[in-house]
């Protein structure tokens, strides 16, 4: 059995320059537009590293809104990966077999999320868990892609946050328009 004290939390998360990850309701179709101008998706993918990151992952915890956003879109991405969906209510017929509705404060969900991804990391996705473990210190790196696109309106990452955090920079690059940061919380 991996160890699982070497399991870090990260987040990897599209925003417009604004701060918005997603539009009123709940829209995501600005994602799908091309922002680049070289227009190579190909090479977009290639530079988000979406695949090398998902293979560090053992477990995802989401919120149970960006569960049925990404339900709704009919193709689920994230394989066989254990996924948690803090949610109150049932799940009536999960996109996978491997998707769990679950319920508590952030701090037993990621424990929980921490024990089944057995030594790997656990993606937070969605806004409100991110606040959440945000919140709570919980987050260890982060990475944002910015799309070039003024969304004015819509879900706001970085709204809600019940304290201040320090982040130390550990990496950025740019392609076809996007600019991705990564980042990781100080800790005192």
């Amino acid at each position: 059995m991996a160890n699982q004290s070497h399991s870090k939390v990260r987040v990897y998360m599209a925003s417009s320059l604004d701060g918005y990850i997603a539009g009123p309701n709940h829209d995501l179709e600005w994602l799908n537009k091309d922002h680049s101008r070289a227009g190579d998706l190909a090479d977009d993918a290639n530079f988000l590293q979406f695949d090398p990151f998902m293979e560090q992952v053992g477990c995802m915890l989401m919120g149970r809104n960006t569960y049925d956003v990404l339900e709704a879109m009919g193709q689920w991405v994230y394989g066989d990966v254990p996924v948690l969906v803090a949610t109150s209510r049932a799940i009536a017929r999960p996109a996978s077999a491997t998707i769990k509705a679950v319920s508590g404060d952030i701090h037993a969900l990621i424990a929980q999320a921490t024990t089944l991804a057995n030594g790997k990391d656990v993606y937070i996705d969605g806004g409100n868990m991110i606040q959440q473990a945000l919140s709570a210190s919980l987050v260890d790196e982060m990475t944002l892609t910015y799309i070039p696109v003024l969304l004015a309106q819509g879900v706001r990452l970085f709204d809600n946050l019940a304290e201040h955090s320090a982040l130390q920079f550990i990496g950025s690059a740019s392609h076809g328009g996007m600019l991705q940061v990564s980042s990781r919380l100080v800790r005192d």
